[in-house]
């Protein structure tokens, strides 16, 4: 009889270790087979203006403070009307739209043409945009210094995995957009140690429709819109990644 009892016993501690072994088949995490967590798909779409993406892709709420060199991107528009998330990268510097040596500088980029709130709007593309239009573009990048920027943008900040690729220079509406939250991104970037809008001239990937050798920015300060010659190299770029 107490060798039947040990046995029970032994039975019903194999089952409770086996169960606690599985993970939850709703929540996504859980033990793969070894000590490491697998991991979850972050929900992008339910993030708001502000919220961290930190380095390892996770999200983390405007409302906390985020470690040292934790955070890749502050998010500046929320996932609405068929739009995904958009992040900013939280290190912005100054530089030339392009050279003055470069095709693109006396090139009119017309497919680049775009202002606030209509006309070319998602950036993503640009790039390809202009490497259409200037034939150095590929070959010579470094003619390009804020598209090269944002281009390399995640190599040069140390992000790997998801958040690797998918770095692009924003359109003027997409500047505009973070111009209408950028009390709360700069709040969030604030915290995150990084780069501020503030009052500051950014360059857009936009070509001026006036003059060719002009390119289009926002001024945070007022959120005007200013075409200025493209070799000049005092405004910033900051660099943008959709998030879905």
């Amino acid at each position: 009889m107490k060798k039947h009892r040990w046995f029970a016993a032994l039975a019903v501690m194999v089952m409770a270790l086996a169960v606690a072994g599985c993970s939850n088949p709703s929540s996504g995490t859980g033990n793969s087979g070894d000590d490491n967590p697998v991991s979850q798909q972050p929900d992008y779409s339910k993030c708001v203006v502000g919220d961290f993406v930190l380095k390892d892709g996770t999200i983390l709420s405007k409302d906390k403070t985020p470690e040292s060199d934790t955070v890749a991107a502050v998010i500046v528009r929320a996932a609405a009307d068929g739009k995904p998330a958009l992040g900013v990268g939280i290190v912005h510097k100054k530089s030339a739209w392009c050279t003055e040596s470069a095709t693109g500088y006396n090139t009119d980029i017309t497919a680049l043409q775009g202002n606030k709130t209509s006309d070319y709007m998602d950036g993503s593309d640009g790039w390809e945009i202009l490497k259409k239009a200037c034939s150095d573009a590929e070959s010579n990048p470094g003619n390009y210094p804020a598209w090269n920027y944002s281009l390399t943008y995640a190599e040069t900040n140390g992000l790997t995995r998801d958040l690797a690729e998918g770095w692009y220079l924003p359109t003027v509406a997409e500047l505009y957009t973070i111009y209408q939250n950028k009390t709360a991104v700069d709040a969030s970037l604030l915290k995150a140690g990084g780069s501020q809008f503030g009052t500051s001239y950014y360059w857009s990937c936009c070509q001026s429709s006036s003059y060719n050798f002009y390119a289009r920015g926002l001024y945070f300060d007022g959120g005007l819109m200013y075409d200025y010659a493209k070799d000049y190299g005092y405004d910033y770029v900051c660099s943008v990644r959709a998030f879905n």
